[in-house]
């Protein structure tokens, strides 16, 4: 019995197609038929060509690089100007001879290079239901400031404080005309990473589209520092002071403060994503949006040292705006919301691999970022350069947690491979 049936579906098969041509049916349109492995004769039919590209693939690997741009890095006050001999604070803001060098204006990063690689699968045989991760990294970029004098002092560099003391606006000096020469350097980096995992449901399919949903987990990191160096050299006895004492020509005194935040983002995440195909091309459009917490953590170190004639250093606790009122180890946790959005338009060159160009935009709804926490109300007796250094006064800076938001954007070009 079965092979009788085999045998009336191989007569359909063959007498059909000649049914229906002479009809009127065959002569309006031509439906779709299976061709058969051989025709009448026996002879084998050529093998149908394979499609050009899968039109959804089982697995999948992407891998891309990224040229971004970060929110530029916020600064609560200028730190390094250029000061006048005929001001009676040179240096100091305020003063009709200064000029603000740096610090007017945030921090930029200028373009920050990086890589993100995703990975995926559909686990059931409909590509209904799967799991995908991935993750990014962008940076480290350093962004460098420089400004000195020449050898003989010419050309004031100073670093700008409020005097906790007075309240007044005050400064203190990396180089003066005949007494003392020097300058400041100032270095700032930053760098992001995040990797997320996502179960992955089909919506909506037809032969052009698809609206995949997403649930997941998400966790961003975010390392930044800046750091502010300022290097003296005495050109006469007295004309410097460590820790209250004058010091000769033969000495030098370097001096660091230091501001570095790490923060980590932990949350769940919801998205969508939807697809678009069209021959060869494969147009993406991806939103997500993360939820969760944000640790936020400030550390603050400062030291100036004195290197001596006879080769020996002596450090001390303390710069210029990182002294014993400020520095140490500060943590918190606040709420989060960090949404991504994401575009890519791909175009197969072969049946497996893809090449894709795109667009990136993600955001952090609460960070800490080092310039927010200089804070410029400094204690003179707290400064180990100063004159006055241990004695009586109040204890400032204080520290207050600043926290700000955070963006990064821009293009990515790479490759995908579908198996």
């Amino acid at each position: 019995m079965a092979r009788f049936f085999e045998f009336i579906k191989l007569c359909l098969l063959i007498c059909t197609p000649a049914a229906l041509a002479g009809s009127a049916f065959g002569q309006m349109a031509d439906p779709p038929v299976v061709a058969p492995a051989w025709d009448v004769t026996g002879t084998p039919l050529p093998a149908t060509p394979a499609p050009l590209a899968p039109a959804v693939p089982r697995f999948w690997i992407r891998t891309d690089y990224l040229l971004w741009w970060n929110k530029s890095g916020p600064l609560s006050a200028p730190l390094v100007t250029q000061g006048s001999i005929n001001d009676s604070i040179p240096g100091a803001l305020g003063q009709p001879g200064t000029q603000v060098l740096y610090g007017a204006n945030g921090i930029d990063f200028r373009a920050l290079s990086g890589l993100r690689v995703e990975s995926g699968a559909w686990l059931n045989e409909d590509r209904t239901l799967g799991m995908e991760s991935g993750f990014f990294l962008v940076g480290t970029n350093a962004a460098r400031f420089s400004a000195f004098s020449d050898a003989n002092g010419n050309q004031i560099i100073a670093r700008p404080v409020i005097d906790a003391v007075s309240a007044t606006e005050s400064s203190y000096g990396d180089s003066s005309p005949g007494a003392f020469s020097g300058g400041a350097t100032v270095t700032n980096t930053s760098a992001l990473f995040s990797w997320d995992i996502n179960g992955a449901i089909n919506f909506v399919r037809t032969d052009q589209f698809r609206m995949d949903g997403l649930l997941g987990f998400r966790y961003l990191n975010l390392f930044e520092s800046l750091r502010i160096e300022d290097q003296l050299s005495p050109l006469v006895d007295n004309s410097l002071t460590f820790l209250g004492q004058p010091i000769d020509a033969s000495s030098s005194l370097r001096d660091m403060d230091s501001f570095r935040t790490i923060n980590n983002f932990y949350g769940g995440q919801v998205g969508t994503r939807m697809t678009w195909l069209l021959d060869r091309w494969v147009l993406t459009a991806t939103g997500k949006l993360a939820l969760g917490a944000s640790q936020e953590k400030v550390i603050i170190r400062g030291a100036t040292a004195l290197s001596s004639s006879d080769g020996s250093v002596t450090y001390i606790p303390g710069g210029v705006l990182a002294t014993s009122a400020n520095i140490g180890d500060y943590e918190r946790t606040s709420f989060a919301v960090v949404p991504e959005v994401g575009l890519n338009l791909g175009f197969h060159i072969t049946p497996r691999w893809l090449v894709r160009v795109g667009y990136s935009f993600i955001y952090w709804s609460n960070v800490a970022r080092p310039g927010n926490q200089v804070n410029r109300l400094v204690s003179p007796n707290l400064v180990p350069t100063d004159p006055s250094y241990g004695t009586a006064g109040p204890n400032a800076p204080a520290f207050q947690f600043q926290t700000s938001s955070y963006w990064a954007q821009g293009i990515n070009l790479g490759f995908e491979f579908d198996f």
